[in-house]
């Protein structure tokens, strides 16, 4: 049956359908990157990672435990710079920088849940200063950031899922097709 459509098909159709130019090219796949508008995902990263700072400082203020005082710096370290690689892999898509946004967003994926289970650990088994209201604002303070964590988590899962998609069906150029 494929005989019968191939002497159907004239010559120069042949040749245009087994050409490279209907392939898609490194733009069209990377372009599957930003149907998800990575933008709005990486500025959540980054507002929480500024969030996260911002109550690290208030906790070395009021002198809460240093274990959960450090698990809020890694917002500086890895959620900023990985929200500021997605706006920037969305607003000029590049290999490299879809790259270097799926691997800072797999990061960010691992240290969210590692930060889930110690918020989590932290709002119930660690020790508050004495005072009861101190006490309670800092519980909500870290289910808070226990709701942040996994929102995190889900947000780096989709920028990741994206990324991956567009990486994967996106192509090289061939040095057929470039242009000298």
């Amino acid at each position: 049956m494929s005989g019968s459509l191939d002497l159907r098909m004239e010559s120069g159709e042949r040749e245009q359908l087994a050409s490279p130019q209907n392939e898609p090219t490194a733009s069209e796949g990377l372009g599957k990157f930003q149907r998800l508008k990575p933008t709005i995902l990486g500025a959540i990263e980054v507002t929480i990672g500024i969030s996260m700072a911002l109550t690290a400082i208030t906790y070395l203020a009021v002198d809460v435990n240093r274990v959960i005082t450090a698990i809020l710096f890694w917002g500086i370290f890895i959620y900023i710079p990985a929200g500021g690689l997605t706006i920037a892999a969305d607003r000029k898509p590049t290999r490299a920088k879809v790259c270097a946004a799926l691997g800072m967003n797999v990061l960010v994926a691992l240290s969210a849940v590692a930060g889930s289970v110690l918020h989590f650990f932290a709002s119930v088994l660690f020790a508050y200063p004495p005072c009861h209201l101190c006490s309670k604002h800092l519980r909500n303070t870290e289910l808070f950031m226990l709701a942040a964590s996994i929102l995190l988590f889900i947000v780096s899962i989709l920028v990741v899922s994206s990324a991956v998609a567009a990486l994967c069906s996106s192509r090289k150029p061939s040095k057929e097709n470039t242009v000298i």
